[in-house]
């Protein structure tokens, strides 16, 4: 007599059979993510598109990329909604305004977070393409914001494109977080390649599996949560607010010791003056908001010579709820870069000439203002005005 084998194919092979229904369960809560698709999926999955694990600034702008972006408030008013596009190098573009510059032009580097990059508006209303409108033409602005930068992420970004795109100047706009952003970049850079592979290896799942995003869905709505969005009455129109951009600049705080700074951020920020200075381009910071770590990081350039203005942008100026800056707050922005790179304005010490104004009938644009940064006086600047 043959002995009967006791039970069915579960009993025979546990293990097996359990996998392939949870295979099975995994990939029909799959398809039911992407058919039913909610928002706050959806724009998880959309940030991933367009962003990419980074074994340098920890996370970067994956090349081209365009996504539309969008939450909503409480009462269904669109809190931002905006189209993020990138171009092959892995910067945000304006799609509208693209174009091939000439041979031999020259580039301005704007750097930092989201506030540089434009978050919450579209390319076309980012403080960089609103100063590349401003500026006369020859001198190409990029917009090399990401969000989620800090000084080394966005000076390294600077410098994997100083190649193809040289700089004549770099603005980095320093926000209070940046300290912390570092801090993750570097215990980012400090895995091993292994490491590095299988967060790559997971970044990519991410990217092709809604079931892989819903931790992050849940985070960002978390995140953006907001109530009802103002009435017509509570804001002004943003196209019809002027503002008079040194107005933006806060007054020089009180002498302090600087203490123990984070040493990593303010190594790049070392790092990138020289880099800077070796090719006779000049370097801006615009310190964002009177908090301790912007006082820090104020008093830190300014010991070390390096050209920076401490500013804050008032809530009429930000995006209600999010604390972005609004389609007028980055017009005051780049109204503000504009007036410093013009006017030559250098709190850090650095030599100042200027050209003497033409005779009176000359106009505006005849007259001419030329800086140097005191390293290298055959590089000086020249702006018509």
């Amino acid at each position: 007599m043959t002995d009967q084998k006791p039970g069915g194919r579960f009993e025979r092979h546990p293990r097996l059979t359990g996998a392939g229904l949870l295979a099975g369960a995994l990939v029909v809560v799959e398809l039911a993510l992407r058919v039913a698709a909610p928002a706050p999926l959806a724009f998880a999955q959309a940030m991933r598109r367009v962003h990419g694990y980074s074994r340098v600034a920890r996370v970067d702008l994956r090349p081209s990329q365009s996504v539309h972006l969008r939450v909503d408030r409480s009462d269904g008013q669109a809190l931002f909604d905006f189209q993020l596009t990138t171009g092959p190098e892995g910067f945000r573009i304006d799609e509208a305004s693209v174009g091939e510059p000439p041979p031999g032009a020259r580039f301005l580097h704007a750097i930092g977070d989201s506030y540089t990059m434009g978050w919450g508006v579209d390319a076309a209303s980012s403080y960089p393409a609103r100063l590349a409108r401003r500026l006369e033409p020859g001198l190409h602005v990029l917009n090399l914001g990401v969000d989620g930068f800090g000084a080394i992420g966005a000076t390294a970004k600077s410098r994997g494109l100083a190649g193809g795109f040289p700089p004549a100047c770099a603005v980095y706009l320093f926000s209070p977080n940046d300290f912390v952003d570092d801090l993750r970049v570097a215990a980012v850079a400090d895995r091993g390649a292994f490491a590095h592979a299988v967060q790559e290896a997971v970044d990519g799942l991410r990217r092709s599996s809604y079931l892989a995003g819903v931790p992050f869905a849940l985070r960002y709505r978390l995140q953006f949560r907001a109530g009802p969005g103002p009435t017509a009455g509570e804001t002004e129109d943003e196209g019809t607010q002027a503002v008079d951009p040194t107005t933006l600049l806060l007054p020089e705080p009180e002498p302090a010791a600087l203490g123990a700074p984070p040493g990593r951020t303010f190594t790049a920020l070392l790092q990138y003056r020289d880099f800077l200075a070796e090719r006779g381009a000049r370097f801006l910071v615009l310190v964002l908001s009177n908090q301790p770590e912007s006082l820090a990081a104020y008093r830190f350039c300014r010991e070390q010579g390096i050209e920076a203005h401490l500013f804050d942008v008032p809530p009429a100026l930000r995006i209600p709820d999010e604390g972005h800056f609004n389609a007028a707050g980055n017009e005051a922005v780049a109204g503000l870069v504009e007036q410093l790179l013009r006017e030559g304005r250098d709190t850090a010490g650095a030599r100042m000439t200027r050209t003497p104004d033409p005779p009176p009938g000359g106009g505006r644009r005849a007259r001419r203002a030329e800086w140097t940064s005191g390293r290298r006086a055959t590089d000086a600047w020249t702006w018509r005005r």
